[in-house]
Formats: C-alpha cells, sequence, structure tokens
C-alpha cells in the first residue's frame, strides 16, 4: 500500500475525513487525497461520500433481504428512486441486507436530507456515521451470520419508537400474498417493525416475485410502497395496485 493511503486510511480509523481538511493536515493538494481514496475504496477500505469520505461499512452480508442483486447499478437505482420520495426531518427504520446497506450508501452519498434512522443492522450504523442522520441502533443478539441484532431484545427496544417509514428488502415476493424472508429471527423482528412504522416501503428487483421464501413478514395489504425494475410483469403490477400499493419502476441495466 503506498504511503499516502496508509495516511489516509490512518485517520479514516478516526471516522469520517474531509477532503480538504486532510489535504490541508498532510501538505498534499485536495485531488491526492481523492486519488488514495478511490485506491481505498477499491480494496474495500473507504468509501467516498460528498466533500470526503468514510470507512468501508463493515461488510458481512446477510443470507437475507437483497443478496440476490447481482447488479450494483440497479440497487443503486432503485435506492436513488426512494431517497428521492423522502422528505427533510423524515424518520426511517432501515432494515438489513445488500439492499439497505445500498439505501445506507445513498443517503451518505447525497448529504442532502437532515433525518433520523433507527436501525437493527452494524453495516448500516457504519454507513450512516458522521452524516446528517441522527442514527439509533437497537440493541440484541448478534446473528452468527451476519451484522444485524435480533431477538427478543431488539424486538422489546422497538416499542420505544415510531417511524415515518419502514425501508425493507425481501427474498421473496407474491403479489397475491405478499413478502418473504429466508430468516424467521427476520421475519419475527420485520412483523413487529410494521406496527411502529407510518408506512412501509421494500426495495426489491423483479426476478424476487414469484419466489416464496421461508416465512412472510408483511402481506400485500401492510405494505405502501414498492421500489423494484421495469422486469415486473403486468399481472403482478395490477395486482400490486389493487391491494393499494404505490409502485416506483426504475430501468433494468442493460
Amino acid at each position: 500500500m503506498h504511503h499516502r493511503q496508509q495516511q489516509i486510511l490512518g485517520m479514516l480509523q478516526r471516522g469520517r475525513i474531509e477532503y480538504r481538511a486532510a489535504a490541508r493536515e498532510l501538505g498534499v493538494t485536495e485531488m491526492t487525497v481523492r486519488r488514495a481514496v478511490r485506491a481505498l475504496e477499491q480494496r474495500k477500505l473507504a468509501l467516498p461520500v460528498k466533500g470526503g469520505a468514510i470507512p468501508y461499512p463493515l461488510q458481512t452480508d446477510s443470507p437475507g433481504h437483497g443478496t440476490g442483486f447481482s447488479d450494483e447499478a440497479l440497487k443503486m437505482a432503485l435506492a436513488e428512486a426512494l431517497y428521492a420520495r423522502l422528505q427533510p426531518l423524515d424518520s426511517l427504520f432501515i432494515g438489513t441486507g445488500t439492499t439497505a446497506l445500498c439505501f445506507a450508501r445513498v443517503i451518505a452519498l447525497k448529504q442532502k436530507l437532515p433525518m433520523t434512522v433507527v436501525t437493527h443492522s452494524l453495516n448500516v450504523a457504519s454507513t450512516l456515521f458522521r452524516t446528517r442522520c441522527k442514527v439509533f441502533l437497537l440493541g440484541g443478539e448478534l446473528r452468527n451470520e451476519s451484522l444485524d441484532l435480533v431477538g427478543p431484545a431488539a424486538e422489546k427496544n422497538l416499542e420505544e419508537y415510531h417511524v415515518r417509514w419502514l425501508v425493507s428488502g425481501c427474498d421473496g415476493a407474491w403479489a397475491d400474498s405478499g413478502f418473504y424472508t429466508s430468516d424467521v429471527s427476520l421475519s419475527n423482528l420485520e412483523k413487529k417493525l410494521l406496527r411502529i412504522a407510518d408506512a412501509a416501503a421494500i426495495i426489491t428487483d423483479s426476478s424476487k416475485f414469484a419466489h416464496r421464501a421461508l416465512t412472510r413478514f408483511a402481506g400485500v395489504e401492510e405494505v405502501d410502497l414498492l421500489v423494484t425494475d421495469s422486469g415486473l410483469n403486468a399481472e403482478d403490477e395490477q395486482k400490486l395496485k389493487q391491494n393499494s400499493i404505490e409502485i416506483l419502476k426504475v430501468p433494468q441495466s442493460p
């Protein structure tokens, strides 16, 4: 690793850096700092955000909620479509998995709206570190296979919160019945999340439809907004709209 990259990495260990301040501290140009950050990003050690960079989020992905995505550009497009619907001072609960993490990255990159975020994902919380968001992290049991907090303690903590939006991915979706996850502990938590949110938004690619995972966490009547891609078939779209679900679609990647 280049000496300059090591210096930047050391600064990132203290938290978010600003390009201008880092350049002044190191006695180099902002462009030099940006180049070092880009090199660190390629090694998954830094994540550029507006005006600076943050440590790369802890990367132990949950096996549920969004790991089926293979197209990074599509994930970002879906996340940005939902972000465009948010208002300043909105309060959100952001769930777990790669879909939720991508949404958190969009929030960190945009840095436009001050918001309150509640989450049980350590990845999401670390992504939003030193942004304009006020972040609350649920307590609970750390899952063995991912950096998420679940269990009775996490579910009990939910009683202390109320949010405008629940933002979640899914492992499977059925236009007649609802949205599914492969993890029972996540399902139990998200069923309770629906009670503390004014509205629920699901972000998922269209390939999840017509696939049921192990357990349902939300019926179609409990979801207000679906953000998906243009691959959603017309029959499923009609059924969802009949249940008063608003649908935002983004183009599929070529």
